[in-house]
């Protein structure tokens, strides 16, 4: 389908029948409207930020795609960058109907939203949520959540970490949008208490006195340790 195709606009009916053949169905609505409710299954990538971006490195190039989207213009829009970055297999978009949805059986859920002054009622939660922060490396050496474990967005599909199924999970960034996905791609993986951290970030966590762990670079440091051993 070139880029300047008109995509078909489906049916609650036809997108269950294509749920059913594996589409993948990736919701571009923003990240509060797709934690509100969504269809169960979806990926999320919200249209507004660096949607193409992370599109590319999380879906296959083979993939079949099916859109949901806040109007035909978001359809048109998100199919035109998809497109751009090799996503070429998208069947077509529907615009959220809940209440259609329902009529034909499309199974819904919702995900728990935290915000920044959740956090620390959060943290003496029985059980506590296992933290997971899906920011770069770079910012995990900034300052991270007591007991956080860093599992970057980039290589989430692929994670190695423990993560319990048993206990709550709480996803966080620096303000939802990477969360949002993650948690979206941790349900597809079966991962059923999942929530996200809708805002956060050290200012906001330092403003709120939220406790921070500030850990050492054990990489540079080991590069630091060999190189001394060599002079």
């Amino acid at each position: 389908m070139s880029e300047s195709s008109q995509l078909q606009q489906l049916t609650a009916a036809q997108l269950g029948q294509e749920q059913h053949r594996g589409v993948l169905i990736l919701d571009t609505r923003p990240a509060e409207e797709f934690a509100s409710c969504h269809i169960s299954g979806s990926m999320q990538i919200g249209l507004i930020g660096s949607f193409a971006s992370w599109a590319a490195i999380l879906i296959g190039p083979s993939q079949r795609i099916l859109l949901v989207t806040e109007n035909a213009n978001s359809a048109q829009e998100a199919h035109s960058r998809l497109v751009r970055v090799g996503l070429e297999n998208v069947v077509g978009y529907t615009v959220t109907n809940k209440q259609e949805w329902q009529q034909h059986g499309l199974e819904l859920t919702s995900i728990p939203t935290y915000w920044c002054e959740d956090v620390c009622h959060a943290l003496r939660a029985n059980p506590s949520p296992q933290l997971i922060d899906v920011r770069s490396w770079a910012e995990w050496l900034q300052g991270h959540l007591p007991g956080a474990i860093s599992m970057p967005l980039l290589e989430l599909s692929g994670h190695t970490a423990p993560i319990a199924r048993s206990k709550p999970i709480l996803v966080y960034c620096q303000e939802g949008y990477r969360a949002t996905i993650a948690a979206s791609m941790l349900l597809r993986d079966h991962f059923c208490d999942v929530r996200i951290l809708n805002d956060g970030g050290i200012p906001k966590w330092q403003a709120r006195s939220v406790p921070l762990e500030m850990p050492r670079d054990e990489r540079v440091e080991s590069s630091l340790r060999g190189t001394r051993r060599t002079s």
